[in-house]
């Protein structure tokens, strides 16, 4: 008879105890679903931290939804499918980020690029309202979309700020030939804050490239062709970086557009600028970090000799590890070929199927 009393003894108590364990678990989860929804929600209403906030917190130190990072690119007169493409890589990649997209204002008003915006939770701001007059008054010659978007993006971006309104980290990249994945913000910690910079294939420099090498020539002449020869190239259609690093790179190429030539101006050599600068360390008062192609985290394959796909599609560096982002892609035709699989849009007429 005691031994029943000591068992509904112990049954009571442990029924108690999983009934804590249960309460504990539940509150534990809806925690979590909070913080993921507040975190949701911010990206959703775009709101960024203040500059004081910012300096007085060590946010690269929170998990990756607590940061304010951006995903910011141009796609003037791209098609819907280039958009697509674009937008949904980055979301598969990285949720909570906040998505910029330069358009003009005829893709704002479409019906289908409003759409995709909803879906994939897109900002568009328009190439017309952020290249302001006064830069058309100094240079009426920049004109090539590939200088005057690093003004754009400037000036949104100063906008923000005139508002105490940024964000911890900043990715600028081309989108028509850029997919994402995996989400690139993690490569970002306490220890690597800065400027990152990617370079292409080890096996091609400035010097080597016709292409570079013209650029570096027609901007900055042949001494500095000579002096930058043998240095890799990096590419300007990606550009990682903590909010005042990218800002001060931001205004060492809004310097050096306005002050370039009209011979440099007339080609779209904003990449002989951009090298130029991260080469020369002109960029003042911050760290840039070089990212190898090979063994780094940006895959920029356009002068690689082969792409290593792991079984699920993914583009691998020569470690085995997948690229959190693939840039020109579409130089290989397997790639292509995959992605047009991969990211279509469906036509009106078989939207809707029968069982």
């Amino acid at each position: 008879m005691q031994s029943l009393h000591v068992n509904k003894r112990f049954l009571c108590t442990l029924r108690d105890s999983l009934h804590k364990v249960m309460i504990f678990t539940m509150g534990f989860i809806v925690g979590i679903l909070v913080i993921r929804s507040s975190a949701n929600k911010f990206q959703q209403n775009k709101i960024c931290t203040s500059l004081e906030k910012s300096k007085s917190s060590n946010i690269h130190s929170l998990p990756i939804f607590f940061q304010r990072n951006l995903i910011i690119t141009a796609a003037v007169n791209f098609g819907l499918v280039s958009v697509y493409r674009f937008a949904r890589s980055v979301r598969a990649s990285c949720t909570f980020c906040t998505l910029v997209i330069i358009v003009t204002n005829v893709t704002m008003n479409n019906s289908d690029f409003k759409e995709l915006a909803r879906v994939y939770s897109i900002t568009y701001i328009s190439n017309e309202d952020y290249f302001v007059t006064r830069h058309i008054k100094h240079r009426t010659d920049t004109s090539h979309f590939y200088f005057t978007r690093w003004i754009i993006i400037k000036n949104y971006l100063s906008t923000l700020q005139a508002n105490g309104e940024i964000f911890d980290n900043i990715f600028a990249c081309d989108s028509r030939d850029t997919l994402f994945q995996k989400n690139i913000f993690e490569y970002i910690n306490n220890s690597t804050h800065g400027l990152y910079v990617f370079m292409e294939d080890i096996r091609m420099t400035i010097g080597t490239c016709k292409t570079n090498s013209g650029w570096i020539k027609t901007c900055f002449g042949e001494a500095e062709l000579n002096r930058l020869f043998n240095k890799s190239i990096s590419c300007a259609g990606t550009v990682l970086g903590t909010w005042s690093a990218f800002m001060s790179y931001l205004s060492a190429m809004e310097s050096q557009i306005l002050t370039a030539s009209t011979s440099c101006l007339s080609t779209p050599a904003d990449q002989g600028l951009h090298n130029y600068l991260v080469h020369n360390n002109k960029i003042s008062n911050i760290k840039i970090h070089h990212i190898s192609h090979e063994y780094g985290f940006v895959g920029t394959v356009g002068y690689a000799l082969r792409l290593k796909r792991n079984q699920f599609g993914l583009v691998e560096n020569m470690n085995g590890s997948v690229y959190a982002v693939v840039h020109q892609w579409d130089r290989f035709k397997q790639m292509v070929d995959q992605f047009q699989r991969e990211y279509q849009i469906i036509p009106a007429q078989a939207r809707s199927v029968k069982h």
